[in-house]
């Protein structure tokens, strides 16, 4: 019995240290990514969800040095420490470093402008990300949150599929090429092998809370949401609204929440980036979802019995409807009120109807000379507000977008069937040359930017510019991808003075396929090094990717990431359009490789190789 009692206490001892050694494990710290348009830092971990941090993170402020820390405690950064420095009214400079290592701590440094009030940081761990916040997003309002789509496709997963690119040599069955290669002579042919990895964007929707009221369900979150198409559902009748992009705080998943006695709604994880909410109810069609103007509230009304002015009371105007024809297919009109507007949405098969629940119409708007879409009216709601109703046909597909403002909305519409006029541009006074006017309609055709020029030098270190260094590294992008078989158009080919917004209307001019632009980075710190691309539209994301993979391929340097930026030539250019900064002209090191032909036809050949990787996809 002695015996017994003493192996079941190795064995109960050995299964102890065990229990330890797992619970004693590091989180592994992969990524760092920072959203400047949303002002978020988001440390991304893939380690196992359930991980918890040891002690939740306490932000330490230092008002003498305008600075704020706070310490991951049992982590260990396994991707290169960062030290950003911030283009922000806000924060100037964050750096994740590895503070010790016994025990093993992150430390995350915030440095603030005067003006910052740092009490403002909020730090929020969803799944194995911890989110850092400095402010609520103040976006100009000429941009829009997509806020519903037919087609859960058309909108950017976070989750993403990255490609990227491993060059392997590839040895030719003819002598010559075998001897070149044996002597390292000429350029040798590359394949390229695909291998993918997960990448988290920093911005994404997170449903926090459910509340039920008199005829109406509010479900509140962080983000911002967008909905598609619902689905009725029957035995029982359900309706089913899907949220991409979303995560659902687990104490809400899958709970059935009783509306009244015979109706419930149900929000899970539906996939790991989509939420979906079912609400289970025989008049289940009644149900329809009304957008706030912070885009990260949603409420949906019983429209047959809801008081709709207790919702929102302050009320607004609409004053004007503008209508555009993107292209031969697709179709847009832009209503803008003089103040935040409430609005419900009920998309069914035969039109699209707005409930723009505190708005009046001015008595100066006549939609009959603004209104394109045939069949359109607008009517007043019984209890306040206005009614507007588009007709649709079967095969359209719907967007609606709204102003970050509030104060805007646009809808989209695109047929298949639809055979619309060419839509009319005005003129802007810059003169093209005559070989754009003739362009070949069967190449595509890229709009090159080298940054800076003439007066504006960029970036200066010394006898070195930024305007220089741009200029020669476009000129050899423009040559690559002519003899590739691409069209090719300089916003500049000497060194002259550009406005941002002569840029901008020479491509918007051209109508190219695509918009590159070129710049060297600059820091007020000599430690910052690396490769980063911005990008802004959702239609550049996939090009942002494509081409940063590629420069990561062929440039021997540090990865910086992508970044959503709201730089003039990115965020006013219809084409896909992305911004590189392809060094730091502020390091010491990179400045002396900027300027050698080699860095510069690296990174050439790395912009090439990306434009054209991204065009075999489409």
């Amino acid at each position: 019995m002695k015996s017994f009692i003493t192996k079941f206490l190795y064995i109960f001892a050995f299964i102890l240290c065990f229990a330890s050694s797992v619970f004693a494990a590091d989180l592994n710290i992969n990524s760092i990514t920072y959203d400047n348009s949303s002002a978020f830092l988001s440390i991304n971990s893939f380690d196992i969800e359930d991980f918890k941090f040891a002690n939740p993170p306490k932000i330490t402020i230092d008002s003498e040095e305008n600075k704020a820390y706070f310490d991951l405690e049992s982590a260990v950064l396994r991707c290169p420490q960062q030290d950003l420095v911030i283009n922000s009214p806000e924060i100037s400079q964050i750096a994740v470093k590895q503070f010790s290592t016994d025990p093993n701590i992150v430390r995350v440094v915030i440095r603030y402008n005067d003006d910052f009030n740092p009490k403002t940081i909020q730090l929020r761990k969803v799944n194995s990300t911890l989110f850092v916040r400095f402010k609520h997003p103040s976006v100009q309002s000429y941009y829009f949150q997509q806020v519903y789509t037919d087609i859960s496709n058309n909108i950017n997963k976070l989750y993403e599929s990255v490609s990227i690119q491993i060059p392997v040599k590839v040895v030719k069955n003819n002598l010559m090429s075998q001897i070149n290669s044996a002597f390292n002579v000429g350029d040798e042919e590359v394949d390229y092998i695909l291998n993918k990895k997960d990448l988290v964007m920093s911005t994404r929707y997170y449903v926090d809370n459910v509340e039920v009221k008199t005829n109406s369900i509010h479900i509140t979150g962080s983000g911002a949401l967008t909905l598609t198409k619902p689905l009725v559902l029957s035995s029982p009748t359900r309706l089913v609204y899907d949220i991409p992009n979303a995560t659902v705080n687990p104490v809400l998943r899958n709970k059935e929440i009783p509306l009244n006695d015979v109706e419930t709604i149900k929000i899970g994880q539906f996939e790991r980036e989509t939420a979906r909410i079912v609400i289970t109810s025989n008049n289940a069609n009644n149900y329809i979802p009304i957008i706030y103007p912070d885009s990260q509230r949603i409420a949906f009304i019983d429209r047959k019995s809801t008081t709709y002015q207790a919702l929102y009371p302050a009320k607004t105007t609409l004053y004007s409807v503008n209508d555009e024809i993107n292209d031969s297919k697709t179709h847009s009109v832009k209503m803008v009120f003089s103040k935040p507007v409430i609005y419900a949405l009920d998309r069914n098969q035969k039109n699209i109807e707005l409930l723009l629940l505190n708005a009046d119409r001015s008595p100066d708007l006549n939609l009959k000379s603004t209104f394109l879409f045939e069949g359109s009216k607008i009517s007043n709601l019984k209890n306040g507000g206005l009614k507007v109703t588009i007709p649709l046909k079967s095969d359209d597909i719907l967007d609606v977008h709204t102003g970050v403002d509030a104060k805007t909305i646009r809808i989209k519409i695109r047929s298949n069937t639809a055979d619309l006029p060419a839509a009319e541009k005005e003129s802007s006074g810059i003169i093209m040359p005559s070989s754009m006017l003739s362009r070949d309609v069967n190449k595509r055709f890229v709009v090159i930017d080298p940054g800076h020029g003439g007066g504006d030098h960029g970036a200066i270190r010394g006898d070195i510019s930024e305007k220089d260094i741009t200029l020669d590294v476009s000129k050899r992008v423009r040559d690559l991808l002519e003899k590739k078989g691409y069209e090719v158009f300089m916003t500049r080919e000497i060194d002259e003075t550009l406005s941002l917004q002569e840029r901008v209307e020479i491509s918007e001019n051209l109508v190219p396929d695509m918009f590159v632009s070129i710049h060297v980075n600059s820091s007020n710190s000599d430690a910052p090094n690396g490769l980063e691309t911005h990008y802004y539209k959702d239609n550049s994301l996939i090009l942002a990717k494509t081409v940063h993979a590629s420069m990561l391929n062929h440039v021997q340097a540090n990865n910086r990431g992508l970044f959503k930026s709201k730089f003039y030539v990115i965020n006013h250019t219809t084409a896909p359009a992305i911004l590189l900064e392809i060094g730091f002209m502020s390091n010491p090191i990179e400045r002396v490789q900027l300027i050698t032909d080699f860095r510069k036809q690296a990174t050439a050949k790395a912009i090439v190789e990306g434009i054209d990787d991204y065009f075999k996809q489409y």
